[in-house]
């Protein structure tokens, strides 16, 4: 082989090896900035992942103290709903030992409260204990346009009256049991206010 078939194999092998080792060089370019690419792709999916986890930890957080707090409210409500239940069985015990001459003038106040919501005339109900203390006071009462009529005395009650007007439309519930559940819903503001303090 002549040298000029040399030089020019030499010359076509050394520019095909260049051409080759370029070819290398830019898919070993290409194959590293890939390779970089995933890393920061890899990189930021990890980041999204633990921000998500800590986005859904917080949730989770944030729903266990709800669940806490609601659990700490419904329990100050019971305590406060046996509080007020006690306070109600405690005042309808109590009715019990009130002395002679201040239930008489209590059930006379309870009379007059009724006859303010019923009218003149309406007949008044108790129960059988009652009976002769709220016959006086309803005949004490009885004067004028006033006119009261002695009603049932088989009440299941501690104490008080119920009046009904004549035509048996309207009915004044004023035992010592329905006061105190009219009372009942400031009662439970009280006893949350009290309770309130404690904290």
């Amino acid at each position: 082989m002549s040298k000029a078939a040399v030089d020019t194999l030499e010359k076509v092998s050394t520019e095909f090896e260049g051409e080759v080792l370029a070819d290398l060089q830019e898919g070993r370019d290409q194959a590293l900035a890939l390779i970089e690419s995933a890393k920061r792709e890899a990189a930021e999916a990890v980041v999204k992942i633990l921000q998500s986890g800590a986005r859904q930890a917080d949730s989770l957080k944030r729903q266990m103290i709800g669940a806490a707090e609601l659990k700490v409210r419904n329990a100050q409500l019971e305590a406060m709903e046996e509080a007020v239940s006690g306070a109600f069985s405690d005042a309808v015990k109590g009715i019990r030992k009130v002395p002679r001459e201040r239930y008489e003038k209590s059930v006379a106040r309870l009379i007059k409260e009724g006859v303010e919501v019923i009218g003149p005339n309406a007949t008044v109900s108790c129960n059988s204990r009652d009976k002769d203390l709220v016959a006086a006071a309803a005949g004490r009462l009885s004067k004028g346009p006033v006119a009261l009529t002695l009603g049932p005395s088989n009440l299941e009650t501690a104490g008080g009256v119920v009046l009904t007007s004549a035509d048996g439309n309207v009915r004044f519930d004023n035992t010592f049991e329905a006061r105190l559940e009219r009372m009942k819903p400031a009662l439970r503001k009280e006893v949350a206010t009290m309770l309130s303090r404690k904290r």
